[in-house]
């Protein structure tokens, strides 16, 4: 969900929660009619047949698509107009992994020469990645692909056994600031009654309130349970500590790396499985958990490598980081863009389930720590306050003290005062104003032994605390 300007959201904050339910339930009826177009339709009908296609036809079919998408965006996208290397390698029919590597530091500089020629003339919107390592970016995105991704967001819970078409009653406990970040008091939640969707805020995560969390679990008895690792792993602590009747047929998690404790933790508490899924804000990767729970890298949504430090390709068994050349977003067409998040490739290639895709063992992603606040809240993630911050080249969230959190950030020249205030701004509706946040500029922030940059790092015992909450 989304909540415009500062006013919008006061408004919104200080209505009773009825008033905010037709909100988010009017909300909710936009956005089916914007995502479930007849694009979708046709998108999730070619997806329902390719899942079984062999992987020998789905390269196929992403060889054909990759040779209209490079044709049309090396001469149509300034950027690659710009370096004959391109239209070299074009003309030459070169292979895919011919063509350069594409950093995230060269698409976020030069991010406008990257919008396509005809993008006027295009019908599109407006992405804003929230920068999961710390790197924001904010690119155009067609109608036509929005409406095909998230036909892969439902192919992924119909894999769970969840149905969009049908309204299945599906419960969130994400990044959605539903409620006023120094609310006290429960409700913590609307209710989307267009999608018949229940929006917990993770943002209220608290021994104090965690049995308002699982009472309201029981009342609206969701089918499926969807969210960040983090913010499942606690509301599954408190099923255990207070217990509940909710039968789940499955739990979505995503947007964080998934750990094998905390997959069994979550399991072990509502009895049902997790499916892991993947995807990125640049839209150019997807890849689902089967039944089976083998991970699928989808062949049909975009042009993945997995590469090792040597830039070479990893065979099974080995682990390497994701460089994607997404076929379909025309908008702002990335070719061979280096991801940077890890997978391992996984030794079986051939599916128990019968589906198509390279099977991977297990995606790494990236792993934050929680940010705890003084009322007790457990904050497992905070990319949301950078979204739309194109002035800011990287950033870190460092906690040592329950009261305070430091934003240190490397800007650019063009950051100002203005980018500061949103910044704070952000936290403060998503973090509650008894948090002091302090900002630190610095030239480069530093990165761990394996050279990755962590986006939140708290100084306080993470076990200490979490096992203070324990069933």
């Amino acid at each position: 969900m989304k909540y415009g300007s500062p006013i919008v959201r006061s408004l919104y904050y200080s209505l009773p929660l009825t008033a905010k339910n037709l909100l988010a339930s009017a909300y909710g009826w936009n956005q089916r009619r914007v995502r479930y177009g007849s694009d979708y339709r046709e998108s999730l009908l070619m997806l329902r047949e390719s899942q079984y296609w062999s992987n020998e036809r789905l390269l196929e079919y992403q060889r054909q698509r990759l040779l209209r998408f490079l044709a049309d965006v090396i001469v149509k996208t300034p950027y690659y107009r710009m370096r004959h290397d391109y239209s070299n390698l074009l003309k030459a029919n070169a292979p895919l992994d011919a063509f350069p590597l594409l950093a995230r530091t060269a698409v976020r500089r030069e991010a406008r020469n990257f919008h396509h020629d005809e993008l006027e003339s295009m019908k599109y919107r407006w992405m804003s990645t929230s920068g999961t390592t710390g790197s924001p970016l904010v690119s155009p995105i067609t109608d036509r692909h929005f409406q095909r991704e998230c036909a892969f967001r439902a192919l992924a819970y119909e894999w769970a056994g969840v149905s969009l078409d049908s309204h299945d009653r599906v419960a969130f406990c994400a990044g959605h600031p539903v409620a006023h970040a120094d609310r006290q008091r429960p409700p913590f939640w609307v209710y989307d009654w267009a999608n018949k969707w229940l929006y917990f805020s993770s943002y209220h995560l608290s021994t104090r309130n965690l049995r308002d969390y699982i009472d309201e679990l029981e009342m609206f008895r969701p089918v499926m349970l969807g969210g960040y690792p983090s913010s499942l792993y606690l509301l599954a602590l408190a099923y255990e500590k207070f217990g509940g009747t909710v039968k789940l047929k499955a739990i979505l998690s995503s947007s964080e790396t998934l750990f094998d404790w905390q997959r069994a933790r979550i399991e072990r508490a509502f009895g049902a499985k997790v499916f892991n899924w993947y995807g990125t804000g640049e839209t150019c990767a997807n890849i689902v958990e089967c039944e089976e729970g083998e991970l699928h890298l989808k062949l049909e949504h975009s042009a993945v490598e997995v590469l090792n430090d040597r830039n070479e390709p990893c065979t099974p068994g080995e682990t390497g980081r994701l460089v994607s050349t997404g076929f379909d977003n025309y908008a702002f067409p990335l070719i061979r863009y280096d991801i940077g998040d890890e997978v391992t490739v996984s030794n079986n290639q051939v599916a128990k389930c019968g589906r198509g895709g390279l099977l991977l063992e297990k995606v790494l992603g990236f792993a934050d720590d929680y940010i705890f606040t003084s009322e007790g809240r457990f904050v497992g993630r905070l990319d949301h306050l950078l979204k739309g911050r194109v002035n800011v080249v990287e950033a870190q969230f460092y906690q040592e003290k329950v009261d305070q959190l430091i934003c240190r950030i490397v800007k650019t020249d063009n950051y100002t005062e203005a980018d500061e205030r949103a910044i704070l701004a952000e936290a403060k509706t998503r973090l509650g104003t008894a948090l002091k946040i302090n900002f630190e500029y610095v030239d480069r922030i530093p990165r761990t032994k394996n050279g990755k940059l962590r986006f939140v790092v708290s100084a306080i015992e993470q076990s200490r605390v979490l096992n203070s909450f324990q069933p």
